[in-house]
């Protein structure tokens, strides 16, 4: 406050103000302050009244309205006014013209001080309109240049929306909007990296005057990668003053701006520009940037799109190519038809089954070639798929050819839906008429191949039996002298009983001896008629528990007696650990009697005959050796072919080894043959302890045999 009061008395125009008002009151009161005779100072004049000293006063007044302003104007008025009010009334010989003269000077003064008041009020508010008006006008002209810069960006952005817009080509759409961004930023570099699938690497995909060194880039790491992963804008105003950063950015850029490029809130990119100097971006083309990289990032989003709409396109064009050709190929028969049974699509094995053209079937209904038992089956079909229940299939249909005949059918149907609403149905057809002829004619076929089986099964049971009888016939001399014998005992002894019952002269004892010696001779005679009566009776096969050893003593009682008779020399070797194995006895005991009667009959001038059983890992072998003539080379190949003898003397029928084949055979066996000639022949039956019907055991000869798992050729 105090130096404004000092600034005051400092004002040059104060003290002029005050300096004419000085004058002013000299030239009022010359009389009092000039000690003068003379009434004013302009009395030369004429001027007697004061009147034009009044007057005078209107100047310092006007000069302090004019240089301080209205209130100093009043003021100063004022001040006048004291300075003429005293002489008005105290001094003047004129009163009422000196009050007239004083009321005027106050009024002129009061008018000048408005008049300057109103003068100055008009020119503030002229000063104040045109300080709005230049106010209004920069404002006009920054607004101009904000839309001249928004048209800019607009423009800018239309640019690379057209160049967007134009193509879907990845490369061609980040090259526009390179040059775009180039043209309208005015740097001295651009770039764009895009993130790769998995967004773990960014790839330069687009540039301008960029450093080639960079290609590819980890996300995290360096600045756009930084940028990548948060999403955020870069800024580097000065790169020479920021002591974080590498020497060879530096020496790529000084100022730079890099963008995130953001489609559905997430980042698949980044966009950079750089100058070579020092430039301060301003906020306009950071927000212009900005929104060229959403814009880009929103392109980029959809060219690749695009490209997964191709590759999905191209895929689904290669599938329908593909269901086309097997379609087409397909050797099945395949149609499709509505929900009102118009065939839609129909492959060509299709025509080759109805004989129909594709034309031809396209403007037909599956009625036309259905017969009626086949229509009402496809009705039952449609139904029960409709209601989403399971068809048994394929199931067999009949089809109506356009020849009329018919074919017979292996069908499988599948109902056909769109948005969950049923639109018709598939077909694949298989023709089986053929199959199934074929099938009837195997029927028969197996009928009367299952008879045949029946018959010669019943044939060979009758060989089996035909042998036996045979074998039965050869026996009998043997046998007969067998029972001859004891029965010649039983009638010595009964002829003596008589004698001495007679003479009356037998003791009770000796009775008795000779009644046991009876009872043995007649058992013996009954239990070998027994064990003949059994082998020659035809029985079913039964498998049982059997025990080897028990088979040749057996086979061997019958022998026995031809073996007395030809001198032969017996070696019985039997194992009488020998395991039991489940066969047929009665089938066993007539393959050994056979091969013990072929070892008597090649030994006619006597011989050793031997008799041996053992057991091995899995299986249990019987062996009958002679010391006969042996079989010749040529005779061991027809060995065990039917009817093949060479045992003339003693009628030989040729169905003895042959049957003892088929008998071993059965029982999963088979049968070895060692033999030279002029040394004997052995015969070795091998039999599996555990018996499978469906898996015969593997058999093999010996280098100078032959072996029966299979007839010899």
């Amino acid at each position: 406050m105090v130096s404004g009061r000092l600034k005051i008395f400092l004002n040059p125009h104060l003290w002029a103000v005050a300096f004419l008002f000085a004058v002013g009151i000299i030239l009022h009161y010359p009389q009092q302050i000039l000690m003068t005779d003379s009434p004013s100072l302009f009395s030369f004049l004429g001027l007697t009244r004061h009147a034009a000293e009044r007057i005078l006063l209107l100047v310092p007044v006007v000069y302090a309205i004019f240089a301080f302003g209205t209130r100093a104007g009043f003021i100063s008025l004022a001040a006048a006014t004291a300075i003429m009010v005293p002489r008005v009334f105290l001094i003047s010989q004129y009163l009422p013209d000196s009050v007239l003269e004083t009321i005027g000077v106050v009024f002129i003064g009061g008018l000048v001080n408005l008049w300057v008041y109103g003068y100055r009020k008009d020119k503030q508010q002229r000063q104040e309109i045109m300080s709005k008006l230049e106010l209004a006008y920069q404002q006009l002209q920054s607004r101009t240049r904000t839309i001249e810069e928004e048209e800019s960006r607009l423009a800018t952005l239309n640019q690379i929306s057209s160049t967007v817009s134009q193509s879907l080509e990845l490369s061609q759409i980040l090259d526009g909007a390179i040059d775009s961004v180039v043209a309208s930023m005015r740097v001295d570099a651009a770039w764009i990296f895009l993130l790769n699938r998995d967004s773990t690497e960014l790839s330069l995909a687009a540039h301008r005057s960029f450093p080639e060194g960079l290609p590819r880039i980890k996300v995290g790491s360096g600045l756009s990668g930084q940028v990548a992963k948060s999403g955020e804008v870069l800024i580097l105003e000065d790169t020479a003053k920021d002591t974080a950063l590498p020497d060879h950015i530096k020496q790529q850029m000084r100022s730079a701006i890099i963008v995130p490029l953001r489609s559905k809130g997430k980042v698949n990119g980044t966009l950079g520009v750089n100058s070579l100097s020092y430039r301060s971006f301003q906020q306009g083309e950071i927000k212009l940037l900005t929104a060229i990289g959403d814009q880009i990032g929103v392109a980029v989003d959809n060219a690749r799109l695009y490209e997964r709409q191709q590759e999905v396109l191209e895929e689904l064009q290669f599938s329908e190519q593909r269901y086309r050709e097997l379609f087409e190929s397909a050797y099945d028969a395949i149609w499709v038809h509505d929900m009102d049974g118009n065939l839609v699509a129909v492959n060509k094995a299709s025509e080759e089954l109805t004989g129909y053209s594709s034309k031809e079937l396209l403007k037909m209904n599956v009625k036309s070639f259905l017969t009626e038992g086949s229509i009402l089956l496809a009705k039952q079909v449609r139904q029960t798929l409709d209601e989403g229940q399971v068809v048994e299939q394929p199931y067999e249909q009949r089809l109506i050819r356009r020849d009329g005949s018919q074919a017979i059918l292996k069908l499988t149907s599948s109902l056909l839906k769109e948005d969950s609403r049923p639109t018709g149905f598939l077909h694949i057809a298989r023709d089986v008429t053929l199959e199934k002829e074929m099938q009837d004619k195997l029927s028969a076929a197996y009928r009367e191949l299952t008879e045949s089986h029946q018959r010669l099964k019943e044939s060979q049971e009758q060989l089996i039996q035909a042998e036996k009888l045979t074998s039965l016939g050869q026996l009998a001399a043997s046998v007969a002298h067998e029972v001859n014998n004891p029965l010649s005992g039983v009638l010595i002894y009964t002829q003596l009983l008589i004698k001495k019952i007679d003479h009356n002269d037998i003791p009770r004892e000796t009775t008795l001896e000779y009644l046991r010696k009876m009872e043995t001779e007649l058992i013996y005679s009954t239990k070998l008629i027994q064990n003949l009566f059994d082998f020659a009776r035809q029985t079913p096969p039964a498998f049982r528990q059997v025990n080897l050893n028990e088979v040749v003593d057996r086979s061997y009682g019958f022998t026995a007696q031809s073996v007395a008779v030809r001198h032969i020399q017996v070696i019985r070797d039997l194992d009488s650990s020998l395991p039991s194995l489940m066969a047929d006895f009665d089938q066993l005991q007539q393959v050994c009697t056979n091969l013990i009667m072929n070892a008597i009959q090649a030994m006619p001038e006597g011989g050793t005959l031997t008799l041996r059983t053992w057991a091995g890992s899995d299986q249990v072998m019987i062996q009958v050796r002679d010391t006969g003539c042996g079989i010749s080379p040529e005779n061991m190949r027809k060995l065990f072919t039917p009817f093949f003898t060479t045992k003339r003397e003693v009628k030989g029928v040729g169905l003895g080894l042959a049957v003892a084949y088929g008998i071993v055979q059965r029982h999963n066996g088979k049968i070895d043959v060692q033999s030279k000639v002029g040394e004997g022949t052995a015969f070795t039956l091998c039999l599996p302890l555990r018996l499978n019907e469906h898996e015969p055991l593997e058999t093999a000869g010996s280098e100078n045999g032959a072996s029966a798992s299979r007839p010899p050729e």
